[in-house]
């Protein structure tokens, strides 16, 4: 089978995940500007809603296993960024929630990823980012 650039860039998922990647990199550069990794991040700015999350509920809204987040918190626990409310007990609720540090801390980052997010530069116009980021969400989501 021989295929043509066309036939590779007639996958659309195939191309979603080449721009993920791209998106990812210059992303990964800002967040670590600040000491953070994109789970790191996600955990932040679901946190800064005001809403508290438990651990598993995080892990849902961050798209990564129960398991994983659990190393993810303590660091940013660690950091004094986010805080455990009640102690630490297995099979029990531990609401979490960001604190004055954290808060600090996404207030310093938001602009640059703002600043990222501004597609403009991709050739996209402002109403195009818009009706593509809708696209973006209904697959996230899973609506149709």
């Amino acid at each position: 089978m021989e295929l043509a650039p066309q036939d590779i860039d007639g996958l659309v998922k195939w191309s979603l995940i080449r721009a993920a990647r791209q998106a990812e990199r210059e992303f990964t550069e800002v967040f670590a500007a600040h000491g953070l990794s994109p789970v790191q991040f996600g955990v932040l700015c679901h946190l800064s809603t005001g809403a508290t999350f438990t651990q598993a509920q995080l892990a849902r809204e961050v798209l990564v296993r129960p398991q994983s987040i659990s190393g993810v918190l303590d660091g940013l626990v660690e950091r004094g960024l986010v805080r455990r409310e009640g102690g630490r007990a297995k099979g029990r609720r531990n609401p979490l929630t960001l604190t004055d540090a954290g808060h600090a801390l996404m207030e310093e980052v938001w602009p640059e990823v703002q600043a990222q997010n501004q597609l403009e530069q991709a050739g996209l116009s402002r109403a195009e980012t818009q009706d593509f980021n809708a696209v973006l969400l209904r697959m996230v989501y899973g609506q149709p």
